[in-house]
């Protein structure tokens, strides 16, 4: 599990990234979380960057909270209602972007593409 604490509509909410964030978010949106991680980083990396489907942003930002409260044996402290009328544009942002790093910790992504290794002899491959 990765964790990592923000503040966001006024509170310190954790913010957790495993397993149980795929199968929360799943159950909230019956979708599955990949695709939607895929999207918004296209999004937050857009010229001029935007923000992805809001309601599943939001999701995604509950769900990463119940899930690390939910294995503390404690109630979350933020829920749809605080995203939705009492959060700053910036801090669906910064939550988003929060949890994409913690998504790509946890999946060992790296942050810079891997780039091509030049084939042996220095030639370069015919249709490469």
């Amino acid at each position: 599990m990765k964790t990592k604490e923000i503040k966001i509509a006024g509170k310190d909410v954790t913010l957790a990234y495993c397993f149980g964030s795929e199968v929360s978010y799943k159950l909230l949106t019956d979708e599955e979380i990949h695709p939607f991680i895929t999207e918004a980083i296209v999004a937050l990396n857009a010229q001029p960057p935007h923000m992805p489907d809001l309601r599943k942003t939001i999701f995604l930002i509950i769900a990463c909270a119940m899930t690390y409260y939910e294995s503390k044996g404690q109630n979350s402290p933020i829920e749809d209602k605080d995203l939705l009328y009492r959060c700053e544009p910036e801090e669906l942002g910064i939550a988003l972007g929060t949890i994409i790093n913690m998504y790509a910790e946890f999946y060992h992504i790296p942050k810079d593409e891997p780039k091509d290794k030049e084939p042996k002899g220095g030639k370069k491959r015919k249709n490469a």
